[in-house]
């Protein structure tokens, strides 16, 4: 279920829906995968997908 969740941009005044293209750093440590997106705002979000 949280697999089909999307990211959106963390400004509280834009809150659009990030996608693939808005991903601009991939890495992984131990912990699981990081993302950073960059929305068209200026605003940038990271996601955490922890590993189990």
């Amino acid at each position: 279920m949280l697999n089909q969740l999307s990211a959106t941009c963390e400004n509280k005044n834009c809150n659009r829906d990030l996608c693939e293209q808005d991903c601009m750093l991939v890495y992984q440590t131990e912990a699981g995968e990081r993302r950073a997106y960059e929305c068209r705002c200026g605003t940038v979000t990271v996601t955490v997908h922890r590993q189990k």
